[in-house]
């Protein structure tokens, strides 16, 4: 039997939940504090009050959870520091969980795929907000958008800017798309989160999580991941400044700090200018099925002099460092497609080909864009992206030109030719930051 404890102090109550974990069955207790001040001396009482009811002492538990923010500053050093001791105390892991993904999980029952978008009150009119993507009913572990604060009148227009752009990263339908909104903010400023309910966004959960959601994340994660060291635990406040100085205010400053929206990264608007161009010509980017084979076949067949077998591609779909890509109409045709070997370091293009009545149309362009762009998303540090190109191949040459390849290398005799000849190859590369 294991016994996990998560502490919550995030927001203007506290709470505390025993996880009691016996392989077979989780029991969750819960004690919660909603008194109008000194929440946090309540804490600890409340902690003995579960252990007792469940006929244990601290002695008896394994692991620590507590609500890392964003959230009320004091709160958050006070939920912090109790872990801390605990956990140095007892000699036990401990580990932090957003109030934001655990705010998430409780809306997972309002949608099966799509995006999660939760925000919760931070006062001032402004909101803590991070969105998710949500597949087969379950929160994926890396933020979407990680967590940030923003005024609760920027965030329709924010979203609905990079929609699109989330729907080509995550390989979803636009059309089919949906958003589900969570969070207490829902209630705290209906008028400016009750826009779309009813279309492409679904109302989900309107609480703030407690401890008793934080105590079950947190143990999967003690479980999987282990605890961390506990001078890298740290309170995560979003909000640096409250009012203005002195100065500001004889300056004629008024009112509280205005937040600016978030400001986008040149890898995001590199990714927006191409949704809008594939948007214009009605294309759009997914992952090569293997129905689409037939149509591969056939433009494989027709443009290159060496083309690939129906087997090579099948190996594609089975090797798990492949990366195998459609560009398509809005009929759902095949256009173009590539395929990329992602290695650590180095990303091999293995094959990139249009449609012959297509080419010099700026397709190759839209589709060579995404591979560069959905692997500097995959990947913070730089890499590589290697190629050959037929030494006769002067149109692809030109192409990679104009992004920026360098020639490293030859290939000597490296192609056939439909006469049975050989042709060299010239290995290009780019570094992809």
């Amino acid at each position: 039997m294991t016994n996990y404890i998560a502490i919550d102090n995030a927001n203007t109550s506290a709470s505390v939940a025993l996880l009691i974990d016996n392989n077979q069955k989780n029991v969750i207790y819960q004690r919660i504090s909603d008194l109008e001040r000194n929440n946090s001396e309540q804490i600890l009482p409340m902690l003995d009050e579960l252990l007792a009811q469940a006929s244990l002492d601290r002695q008896s538990i394994d692991g620590i959870v507590f609500s890392q923010g964003p959230g009320g500053f004091t709160g958050l050093r006070v939920a912090c520091g109790l872990a801390q001791g605990l956990a140095l105390g007892l000699d036990i892991p401990v580990v932090p969980v957003s109030s934001l993904e655990a705010t998430a999980e409780l809306s997972l029952p309002y949608i099966d795929d799509g995006f999660m978008v939760v925000a919760l009150d931070a006062r001032m009119h402004e909101v803590y907000l991070a969105v998710y993507d949500v597949k087969a009913k379950q929160v994926q572990e890396n933020p979407i958008v990680s967590a940030t604060l923003m005024q609760v009148t920027d965030v329709q227009e924010w979203i609905n800017q990079q929609f699109d752009a989330w729907c080509l990263l995550y390989q979803k339908k636009p059309e089919a798309t949906k958003i589900c909104l969570a969070g207490n903010a829902m209630e705290a400023y209906p008028d400016s989160f009750l826009w779309e309910i009813g279309g492409r966004w679904l109302k989900g959960n309107a609480q703030w999580a407690t401890a008793d959601t934080l105590v079950r994340l947190g143990a999967k994660k003690l479980k999987t991941q282990g605890g961390l060291s506990l001078t890298e635990l740290a309170p995560l406040y979003l909000r640096d400044k409250v009012a203005f100085t002195t100065e500001e205010r004889e300056a004629g400053m008024g009112g509280n700090p205005k937040i600016a929206p978030p400001e986008f990264t040149p890898l995001q608007q590199r990714l927006f200018r191409l949704v809008e161009q594939l948007k214009e010509n009605n294309y759009w980017i997914r992952p090569l099925l293997r129905s689409d084979l037939p149509a591969v076949i056939a433009i494989e067949n027709q443009t290159q002099g060496n083309p690939w077998t129906e087997g090579m591609f099948m190996a594609g779909f089975l090797h798990l460092n492949y990366r195998l890509w459609a560009l398509i109409n809005s009929e759902d045709e095949l256009l173009a497609y590539a395929i990329q070997l992602v290695d650590p370091e180095v990303v091999n293009l293995m094959t990139i080909s249009v449609a012959p009545t297509l080419q010099q149309k700026g397709i190759g362009s839209l589709l060579l864009e995404w591979l560069e762009i959905y692997i500097q998303y995959q990947d913070t540090m730089p890499k590589v992206q290697l190629l050959e190109v037929r030494e006769s191949n002067t149109h692809a040459q030109r192409l990679y030109q104009k992004f920026a390849y360098e020639q490293i290398g030859m290939r000597k005799n490296y192609y056939s030719t439909a006469s049975n000849q050989k042709e060299n190859a010239l290995v290009l590369q780019k570094t992809l930051r």
